[in-house]
């Protein structure tokens, strides 16, 4: 089986184009001179790749596709139009995957034959559109693609449930106040499994990130706290220097009045003075403005960091009320699932039986001829493995081996 897994993910960076692929292309190019971006209509629309690997554009003529990316193959039509047409700047060719090469499905199916293939498309799926395992018999392979497509929404409704545990436990640790999430023993308990492994794994990284955002949000508004309680005490100084300047002042005042009113000195005197006094509680009332301006601003700033943890918090109550919707709509489809499964089981027994293992022993097995690295190689797949384009599917019955589980048997 680790022979079998081996090339079986791809990145959408990663595909590689082959024949029957159908290609959307644009080829764009900027004209400075008139401001406009020009494009090259006979370039633009959906392209087969032909049997051969090749792709055959107007003015650019044939371009070898099979195994390249998308971007490569973009870069080989920007280069291919600027060589053929002589341009001096490279125009930009976009290419997108429009419908993807078929795959096909040989042996103990019910429907052999093409079928269109879609990103995503696991092992199991793909049986289910041949029909399924198991005789060709119109109702038993009806009942058993049922029975096929039950289990498969069995455990896509369980993985969903994992991972609404998963998140409500992020959910209860962010509202309590915790610095990690305590995961319930019904996900630590399946760690090894790397579904469960990879849920907590994205459930406490969000934890993490949501935590330093709060954190930087709540950081900055604090250094600006500083800020303002250092400039409130350099604002209480310079009033109190102000408050000691002016009354130093108007003690002057009152005695260049008194030597007025004696006649031993002008009324220049008593001007400057007077001036002195007024420009100094001028500036005393321009410094006791800034000082309340500033203590509104410091004020401002623990309300907002007040909102910052609200927010976060009301972020978090949201979710988890659209947590408990999603819960109960995930039990009611499970029950619903269980039952249809259930109701299948009865009414025909022995065709369900038949997906586990047929009565003399023998049980079935699904390999996939597929081009890795440049040659044909033949793997043996599971249930959940992925299928890709070109792909040929066999289901073939295995040796006799008694008591042996088909993987297909999985609830």
């Amino acid at each position: 089986m680790a022979f079998g897994t081996a090339g079986l993910a791809h990145g959408a960076d990663d595909y590689q184009i082959g024949p029957q692929d159908t290609l959307k292309i644009r080829v764009f190019e900027w004209r400075p001179s008139t401001g406009n971006a020009f494009e090259w209509v006979p370039l633009t629309g959906d392209f087969v790749i032909s049997s051969a690997g090749n792709l055959s554009l107007p003015i650019v003529g044939t371009v070898p596709a099979a195994g390249k990316t998308l971007e490569e193959l973009s870069e080989a039509i920007s280069e291919r139009l600027q060589n053929q047409v002589g341009l001096q700047k490279r125009p930009n060719a976009s290419v997108e995957i429009s419908s993807y090469r078929p795959f096909f499905v040989a042996g103990l199916v019910a429907t052999p034959g093409k079928y269109n293939f879609t990103p995503g498309l696991t092992v199991i799926q793909a049986l289910s559109m041949a029909g399924g395992i198991g005789p060709a018999d119109a109702n038993v392979i009806g009942l058993q693609r049922d029975a096929l497509s039950g289990r498969g929404d069995l455990r896509a409704l369980e993985a969903e449930r994992l991972g609404l545990i998963a998140r409500q436990a992020r959910i209860d640790a962010i509202l309590s106040g915790a610095t990690a999430i305590a995961f319930p023993s019904e996900l630590t308990s399946r760690g090894a499994e790397p579904q469960a492994a990879r849920m907590m794994r994205e459930e406490q990284g969000l934890f993490d990130a949501r935590q330093r955002s709060l954190n930087n949000e709540v950081e900055s508004l604090n250094r600006a706290k500083a800020l303002a309680v250092n400039q409130i005490d350099a604002l209480k100084a310079k009033a109190a220097s102000l408050s000691k300047q002016i009354e130093l002042a108007t003690n002057d005042l009152g005695s260049v009045n008194k030597l007025i009113a004696q006649g031993l000195t002008v009324s220049a005197r008593q001007l400057g003075a007077s001036q002195n006094v007024a420009e100094l509680e001028s500036r005393s009332l321009d410094v006791s403005l800034a000082l309340f301006r500033t203590q509104q601003d410091l004020a401002k700033l623990d309300q907002d960091i007040a909102s910052v943890h609200n927010r976060y918090r009301v972020a978090s109550l949201t979710e988890s009320a659209e947590l408990r919707d999603r819960f109960a709509s995930n039990a009611e489809k499970i029950r619903t699932a269980q039952d249809l499964l259930h109701n299948l089981e009865i009414r025909a027994p022995a065709a369900i039986a038949s997906l586990a293992e047929e009565s003399d022993g023998h049980t079935f097995h699904t390999r996939v001829n597929r081009v890795v690295d440049g040659s044909m190689q033949s793997l043996m797949v599971s249930e959940n493995d992925p299928v890709l384009p070109g792909d040929v599917l066999r289901v073939e019955r295995g040796d006799k081996k008694k008591g042996a589980p088909s993987p297909f048997n999985s609830n």
